[in-house]
């Protein structure tokens, strides 16, 4: 059972709750496979449906909700991950480079505080995992702003927090970890000197690497399954579950990365 919400100078309510929900979805206590209504979630969280409702909305604008109603996380087909990887792909170099364009000494040394936190968090356990995916998640938060483009920062949120299964999965591996903290220190170091193509290349390789490895992932688990099973969900209330290939572009990738790590599954890519 997750804490409740605590009260916030800062934060309003809804911002606090969007937070929390973030954050249950990146520790993994809530995934495709976790079936909630408004009410159950509000319970679970402490909070009444009024502002439980407006931090919804904002997840479900942003995919990680789905749009279907209740409080369930949204699942994605292959299909979607890799639209979404060559989406990411166009724009976060982008920002990086107008992050380090744009650095200021206060910025480039809040970039540098979560950069440690997640150095801090390279042990092994539940709780070094959790702190480093907060960490990690924070430091794409703060690049994004610095880029002070909103469009394009409301684009890649939406889009990134919908991987939040996926990343935990491949973050598992410390030696994955590693490689993301190298990287962030080093586009902490271009930003400071602002050399905005090195931050556009280091942000452009780390994606790179980061498609290899979840899409690597994705087909580990669908290989460790079955070749089919019935489909999550029918198209329609009338229509009977239909067989599918777990590797086609239907099946849900949440899902399968829920279903094998239960079975025993590895977690995270070589």
């Amino acid at each position: 059972m997750p804490a409740p919400v605590e009260p916030s100078a800062r934060d309003s309510l809804p911002e606090r709750i969007y937070r929390q929900v973030h954050e249950l979805v990146a520790n993994g206590k809530l995934d495709p496979a976790t079936k909630l209504t408004e009410t159950q979630l509000a319970t679970m969280l402490g909070v009444s449906r009024t502002p439980l409702r407006e931090a919804l909305t904002r997840l479900r604008y942003e995919g990680l909700i789905s749009s279907g109603g209740g409080a369930a996380v949204a699942a994605l087909t292959r299909k979607d991950l890799e639209d979404i990887m060559e989406l990411r792909l166009l724009i976060e170099p982008y920002l990086a480079r107008r992050a380090a364009e744009l650095a200021t000494a206060e910025s480039v040394e809040a970039l540098g505080a979560v950069v440690a936190r997640e150095r801090k968090s390279l042990g092994h356990g539940a709780t070094m995992l959790k702190n480093f995916i907060m960490a990690n998640h924070e430091f794409r938060i703060l690049l994004t702003e610095l880029a002070d483009n909103r469009k394009l920062a409301e684009a890649a949120s939406r889009h990134d927090s919908q991987i939040h299964a996926l990343r935990r999965a491949t973050l598992e591996r410390k030696t994955n970890r590693e490689i993301v903290v190298k990287s962030h220190e080093a586009l902490v170091q271009a930003c400071a000197d602002h050399d905005a193509d090195r931050a556009e290349q280091l942000q452009r390789e780390l994606l790179l690497q980061a498609r290899i490895a979840t899409l690597a992932l994705t087909t580990r688990l669908s290989a460790s399954r079955p070749t089919s099973r019935p489909a999550c969900r029918s198209d329609s209330p009338g229509r009977q579950p239909s067989t599918r290939s777990v590797a086609g572009p239907g099946s849900s990738i949440q899902d399968e990365v829920s279903e094998a790590k239960s079975a025993g599954a590895g977690g995270s890519p070589e």
